[in-house]
């Protein structure tokens, strides 16, 4: 009887040790060293990349703007648009307010000539606040954001596919926008 014990407590065991084997690597990927972007392979053809991305909100008394620093995930999705889709989601500092009204979304980023075309839906004309100091402020926002990141010079602002004149009747936005370093207080 005794036999039997240890030769079923044997077979129990290697069975243990075999479901554990085959459950180890599950979900796990092999190290691999990242790229200077930040790249690192998962395996198939899909790539997760992890960036440090600067996002700049209004300072508390709408002084200018402050950099906030975030990690997003790329997953395959455009730099561009990952941004302005944080920005969106307003700071999490509570000491830096958001400079997009709620409920606007970006329909598109195209890059063209160190351009990027951005189209936003209506809510960004049409529940902006208004004042020169609130549309300053979501402009070069948005335009110092985007040109944080590799190859944009300039932005151009869409608004459902049209150009946008203005978005607040305080300044120009017919021509692309260059970043203005100024408006960062930091």
């Amino acid at each position: 009887m005794k036999i039997q014990n240890k030769l079923l407590l044997g077979v129990v065991w290697l069975a243990f040790i075999a479901v554990v084997m085959a459950g180890c690597g599950q979900g796990v990927t092999p190290s691999s060293p990242q790229s200077p972007s930040g790249e690192v392979p998962q395996g198939g053809n899909e790539e997760l990349t992890a960036e440090i991305v600067a996002l700049y909100f209004s300072e508390a008394e709408a002084n200018g703007l402050i950099k906030e620093e975030r990690e997003v995930s790329v997953d395959g999705k455009d730099l561009k648009v990952l941004v302005l889709e944080e920005l969106l989601k307003g700071p999490r500092s509570a000491e830096l307010n958001p400079t997009i009204p709620q409920g606007v979304k970006v329909l598109s980023v195209v890059l063209e000539d160190g351009i990027a075309v951005v189209n936003f839906s209506e809510e960004l004309r049409s529940k902006h606040s208004g004042g020169s100091t609130g549309e300053l402020l979501t402009v070069y926002s948005i335009v110092n954001t985007l040109a944080d990141l590799p190859g944009v010079e300039k932005v151009k602002f869409l608004v459902e596919g049209e150009e946008l004149e203005t978005l607040a009747g305080h300044m120009g936005l017919l021509e692309p926008v260059e970043p203005d370093w100024s408006m960062v207080l930091d």
